[in-house]
């Protein structure tokens, strides 16, 4: 018999099921953190909502932060059977992944796609991550299940198919809250809209910072410069050989001047490749086991905690770096790091990581080296404005409507 209880009365009923979906698992240090700062909102404000992730590695975001977890998709056939599937252009893949994305919804009220740069095509085809995201968002519109993008990044997206790919699962979600003004933008100017999208920090801020690390009075400044195993936008030649070498120079320049210096990681195992390679070329040995072994945002604050000031060009990292309270010089890769120094106010201490300017960049380090104390003052204070007004976006979200 059919029940005569609205849907919003059956949720009144039984805990909210919640999932989390994202790229979480892949050992990205920031992909991470946004999940871990979801969840952790979520179980303070809705302690009775069940909350599971919907990720690219389920098994070590089970593992890390003890909860079920799904695949976004299932792994490919092995053998004879992949080749079959290639042949057939992986139309069986496809087919089966679609029957596992409807029968995984069933039961949840809500998809949060929380964090993480979810629109834009960073080193991937529209095979990729834009058919995942478009896969999901149409079968929780077939089934019923409210889907909204959280604390999102947006941009650029290469790919005209890609993009149209990506702005047909954006459209299907009831609201989409952007991690910065110009991901807002972009979608916009897909013609991806809605009354209540809006702009808010990223989650990341949500995390707390560790404590700063003890230093002896009168020890050197110390400088902290983040790693990342950078290829480019789509892995063009050359280009990480000319990041290793432009990060080898910058440290031994830190080094002449009598800087101390910490590598900071922001992804694992890549960025500890990237850190040794650019150890090997220095004169005076950085790197430590510490650092190299840095499994998440919380070992890269560990690390910050002994700096005075950093340089970085993972997002993460940087939002890590303000988190602490440190001045932070940004090379920027996309327009979420001219973003996120413009809201910090340090647009002035950014360069575009394609093409750095050494003299300048070094013109930037003295300068903020001269005024850390007056930075570091007014990072404490916007990242604080920021916190406030990420708390309040998400408490007014209405999840049980």
């Amino acid at each position: 018999m059919p029940s005569d209880i609205a849907p919003a009365q059956q949720r009144a009923t039984r805990a909210l099921r919640i999932g989390i979906f994202g790229g979480y698992g892949t050992g990205n240090f920031g992909n991470d953190a946004s999940f871990e700062a979801l969840r952790d909102f979520l179980r303070a404000e809705m302690p009775n909502a069940d909350i599971s992730a919907i990720c690219s590695k389920p098994e070590p975001t089970a593992k890390r932060f003890g909860v079920k977890a799904v695949g976004v998709a299932a792994p490919r056939p092995e053998g004879i059977w992949r080749k079959l599937d290639t042949l057939m252009l992986r139309q069986p893949s496809t087919w089966r992944n679609w029957s596992r994305t409807l029968k995984l919804l069933n039961g949840y009220d809500v998809i949060l796609s929380g964090g993480t740069g979810v629109f834009d095509d960073f080193r991937d085809t529209p095979l990729g991550w834009p058919s995942v995201l478009l896969r999901w968002c149409l079968a929780a519109r077939m089934k019923g299940v409210e889907w909204r993008f959280i604390s999102v990044g947006a941009g650029p997206i290469v790919n005209p198919i890609g993009r149209e790919m990506f702005k047909f699962a954006g459209s299907l979600a009831r609201q989409r809250l952007y991690r910065d003004e110009d991901s807002y933008q972009f979608m916009q100017r897909l013609g991806v809209d809605g009354p209540i999208d809006s702009v808010v920090p990223d989650l990341a801020f949500l995390l707390p910072p560790v404590a700063d690390a003890e230093r002896p009075a009168g020890a050197p400044l110390v400088v902290g410069v983040g790693m990342m195993t950078y290829h480019g936008w789509h892995s063009s030649a050359g280009v990480y050989d000319t990041y290793i070498d432009q990060h080898a120079r910058l440290i031994e320049w830190l080094q002449e001047r009598g800087y101390g210096v910490r590598m900071i990681l922001g992804q694992t195992p890549a960025d500890a490749g990237a850190a040794r390679d650019v150890d090997a070329r220095l004169k005076q040995r950085v790197l430590t086991p510490r650092e190299e072994n840095a499994t998440s945002i919380h070992d890269a604050m560990a690390v910050i905690a002994e700096t005075d000031l950093v340089i970085a060009s993972r997002y993460h990292v940087q939002i890590a770096a303000l988190k602490m309270g440190r001045p932070l010089i940004g090379l920027s890769y996309g327009p979420k790091t001219d973003a996120l120094m413009a809201d910090v106010g340090l647009s002035e201490f950014c360069q575009d990581l394609d093409h750095v300017d050494f003299n300048r960049l070094t013109q930037q380090v003295e300068k903020m080296v001269a005024g850390r104390e007056a930075y570091a003052a007014q990072v404490r204070e916007k990242v604080a404005a920021m916190k406030a007004k990420l708390i309040a976006a998400l408490k007014a979200l209405d999840l049980s409507a």
